[in-house]
């Protein structure tokens, strides 16, 4: 929270540069500039699964996590400026800035493996509470502003930005619902750690920590229907490094506090579309939806032994989709 509204004293600093008998002289030209700040409901949905070894067998899917139905509340601000005509663009450009931060409230978590390929042979599964934990987005972006003449109050601003996304997840208050020793026996030999029995898990507190980032390519719509309203659609395509980290409390034979690590390459699109109403020259109503959809390549699971060794396996893939509905207000200075 603290981080949050030091970021708003930044946004209103920084918005200081247009009083011209402040500053010797204007860094900027700017044309109009202003900062939305909302809070609302999100929803999330992450999952992943890696191999038996780093070849992707024995078997392909060994352990598989799933968080469903996350819910989270979240607050968020957007600091924007729209420059005059640059040299060198001969046009009008907008300058964003996002940050969201969200809490976890509630939220479901399973947790399965399987000694054999195409989730067969399940000797273990859980399925635990995901009531806590945290979120974070930042994304800054800039591009032209492009005003189109065939439609009055159209225009298209192409952005390339670059963003950063977390999910601090928690699994809790766990049950074992399926747990067969045989299998595990049979597959993997006497000296492997046996499935819990069937039945409440006493002291679960198993965390998983998972951070996107890197560019993106984008556009915003802008259409200002009237002297009230005005919509803004967008779409973004981003190219993120994926790492996450792991600690498995549970797991005597996991080092603490990282029981494992994974890194890999994925993709995600961001669609988002907010409506504005004005209330007066200053002041907007706003409502803001936003869904998203990452995925990414098969990576790399390091697993950290307590003894001090290191065992490798396959990331077979990490999937997260999201959806928000936020509002709140808009200051235009």
């Amino acid at each position: 929270m603290r981080c949050f509204f030091c970021f708003l004293v930044l946004l209103l600093s920084f918005n200081l540069l247009q009083v011209r008998s402040v500053l010797a002289f204007d860094l900027f030209n700017i044309e109009a500039s202003g900062v939305d700040v909302g809070f609302g409901y999100r929803s999330d949905q992450l999952d992943w699964n890696i191999s038996g070894d780093i070849n992707g067998e024995n078997p392909t899917i060994l352990s598989e996590l799933s968080w469903e139905d996350l819910e989270i509340f979240q607050i968020q601000a957007t600091g924007w400026l729209e420059i005059g005509e640059l040299p060198f663009l001969k046009r009008n450009s907008l300058i964003l800035a996002n940050i969201a931060f969200g809490k976890i409230l509630g939220g479901d978590v399973q947790d399965s493996d399987y000694a054999a390929d195409g989730r067969t042979f399940e000797w273990s599964r859980s399925v635990n509470d995901a009531d806590k934990g945290l979120t974070v987005d930042l994304s800054g972006a800039v591009g032209p502003i492009f005003e189109l003449s065939l439609i009055e109050g159209l225009s298209i601003t192409p952005l390339i930005g670059y963003g950063f996304n977390m999910q601090d997840l928690s699994m809790t208050d766990g049950e074992q619902t399926v747990s067969n020793p045989f299998y595990r026996w049979w597959f993997f030999g006497s000296d492997a750690e046996m499935p819990l029995p069937i039945g409440q898990i006493p002291s679960l507190d198993s965390s998983y920590t998972a951070y996107w980032y890197g560019p993106w390519l984008g556009a915003n719509i802008d259409y200002q229907a009237n002297q009230k309203i005005k919509i803004t659609v967008s779409a973004e395509y981003h190219w993120v490094e994926y790492f996450a980290q792991a600690d498995w409390n549970l797991r005597s034979n996991f080092a603490h506090p990282v029981s494992f690590e994974q890194e890999t390459t994925g993709t995600g699109m961001v669609w988002n579309i907010k409506g504005l109403y004005s209330l007066n020259k200053n002041w907007s109503w706003l409502l803001d939806g936003k869904i998203q959809n990452w995925e990414t390549e098969s990576g790399t699971d390091r697993t950290y032994f307590a003894d001090g060794t290191v065992g490798l396996s396959r990331l077979n893939q990490v999937n997260w989709s999201s959806y928000s509905l936020t509002t709140g207000v808009q200051y235009c200075f």
